[in-house]
């Protein structure tokens, strides 16, 4: 085969090979991995969306007097004060409808365990029948470890280290609230919560 040929039909072959080959296969990886980056920055909203309307709740108790004073204003505060309920609840809910899509691509066992319980309690304590009040403190504690663990920077290894233990007492906070005889498991190897 003369050399002119070669010349020309290699880097052909080649370009055909990449183009078919290479390329797509390179898309569909950027793809998923840029969906992966986008379902745990909608994790990260959730969870802020969960920190920010219970510490709302948790700073906007409504006196009884306000209610006798002025009712017009106390009226105005509740309604305030179901919308940030239905955001803990729409923010739950999306978490535990679409867990799959974020807890799924955690390096490790225990980094996917701290989220699949992480939702799941927190979508149970906006079910449960505490007080709203209540609802708002057990979010809270539950959801700063969480934000701290997973969205802090990793330069502040103090930080997070010291969630894993608060998560777990967030957790043990919550079996104060059930009835008797109801406890929430602790998975095997998990640091035991300390009081």
């Amino acid at each position: 085969m003369p050399t002119w040929i070669s010349a020309i039909l290699l880097p052909a072959v080649t370009t055909l090979f990449i183009g078919l080959v290479i390329t797509p296969r390179l898309e569909a990886r950027n793809k998923r991995i840029s969906l992966a980056h986008q379902a745990r920055d909608e994790f990260s909203r959730r969870v802020l969306a969960i920190l920010s309307a219970s510490a709302r709740l948790r700073e906007t108790p409504i006196p009884a007097a306000l209610a006798e004073q002025r009712p017009a204003l106390a009226e105005k505060l509740n309604a305030e004060r179901d919308r940030w309920v239905e955001q803990l609840d729409e923010a739950t809910r999306y978490m535990v409808d679409n867990v799959e899509t974020f807890a799924l691509g955690y390096a490790t066992e225990r980094g996917r365990a701290i989220v699949g319980r992480f939702v799941a309690l927190s979508r149970a304590v906006v079910l449960s029948e505490r007080t709203v009040e209540t609802k708002a403190e057990r979010l809270s504690a539950l959801a700063g470890p969480v934000q701290n663990i997973f969205f802090t920077r990793r330069w502040r290894v103090l930080t997070v280290t010291r969630s894993f233990a608060e998560f777990e007492r967030a957790v043990a906070a919550l079996n104060g609230d059930l009835p008797e005889g109801v406890i929430v498991p602790v998975p095997a190897g998990s640091p035991q919560p300390t009081t």
